[in-house]
């Protein structure tokens, strides 16, 4: 089989005779021949660009049909056509689309054009553009966090074999680095601040959507484990409760959970998470009055009225 630069340069060779022949020489019959296989060596050499224009049905047929009848000025034609369809068209088109919804998802969203248009990850992995798939699963390279691994997860099913195996290598990478960090931590001394630090990514690492459900419930229990390993004397006390509340909610225990919280509370703990951690509480207790009354309690006496109308609808739910 012919390299593609080999095919190129004896298209271009072929194409040189072709002229000769039809301007210099006065034999159209030799031009025309030479003009043929000249355009072979071009459709093999072209090939690669031809095969990026998928959305244009029967390309092969109709560019080099433009290209065959006339010797030289067809196949100039033909390039021509040819660049602006891939050229062009692909160019406005990468300049045009930016890959947002994460937190520096693409260097390429910080220096956007104020007329850019923004795409989604998610709408760009439902692209036809394969190039714009890869890259867009490239992206999420950088930061962990629970959508990137989301997505990853979707694109394992995608239907490039490339980006299924960008997304199986990267979510493999991360789930190691966690689970060697679990080993690492597993391995040290009981310290509070390594008891703490154990849970925190124990935890983590089911937020973040790495463990699997059959490992999820297991990662919580040696996570509630670690932390009723810190003495109750110890600063760390108070983060621990905080975290095991998350964690028993997860394992949808309500019931050491609302004790956790109430030890927070009566130590007099503070923390911007404690509203919606007990409003958590109260859904899965199936507590609806204590939930309307934690709701009323945190809403503004100017409420408006669409928070009103809220109330009213739990008041006919609760009685």
């Amino acid at each position: 089989m012919l390299k593609r630069s080999t095919a190129g340069a004896g298209a271009l060779g072929f194409e040189a005779l072709a002229a000769y022949w039809l301007f210099v020489a006065g034999s159209p019959a030799m031009a025309f021949a030479a003009h043929v296989a000249g355009c072979f060596l071009l459709a093999v050499w072209g090939a690669k660009f031809i095969d990026r224009a998928r959305e244009l049905p029967g390309v092969r047929v109709w560019l080099f049909g433009v290209m065959l009848p006339v010797p030289v000025a067809g196949p100039i034609c033909a390039a021509l056509l040819l660049a602006a369809m891939l050229l062009i068209s692909e160019k406005s088109q990468r300049e045009g689309v930016v890959v947002v919804g994460l937190p520096g998802a693409m260097s390429a969203a910080a220096h956007a054009s104020p007329g850019a248009r923004a795409k989604s990850i998610i709408e760009v992995l439902a692209s036809p553009d394969t190039l714009a798939r890869r890259e867009a699963v490239l992206s999420l390279r950088s930061d962990i966090s629970p959508a990137a691994v989301l997505i990853l997860q979707k694109a394992v099913g995608a239907s490039d074999e490339q980006v299924r195996n960008y997304a199986q290598s990267q979510l493999a990478k991360w789930t190691e680095q966690a689970e060697l960090q679990i080993k690492r931590l597993a391995a040290l001394p009981d310290a509070p601040e390594v008891q703490m630090a154990h849970a925190e990514c124990l935890r983590g690492m089911v937020a973040a959507h790495l463990a699997g459900p059959e490992l999820e419930g297991k990662y919580l229990r040696i996570a509630l484990g670690c932390l009723e390993k810190i003495p109750s004397g110890s600063p760390l006390r108070a983060n621990a409760d905080l975290l095991s509340v998350s964690c028993h909610l997860r394992l949808r225990q309500p019931a050491p959970a609302r004790a956790a919280l109430v030890r927070l509370e009566s130590a007099g703990y503070r923390h911007e998470s404690l509203a919606g951690l007990r409003l958590r509480i109260f859904f899965h207790e199936r507590d609806w009055a204590g939930l309307l009354g934690d709701v009323r309690r945190a809403t503004p006496g100017d409420a408006p009225p669409d928070v009103l109308h809220g109330t009213k609808f739990w008041d006919r739910a609760t009685a």
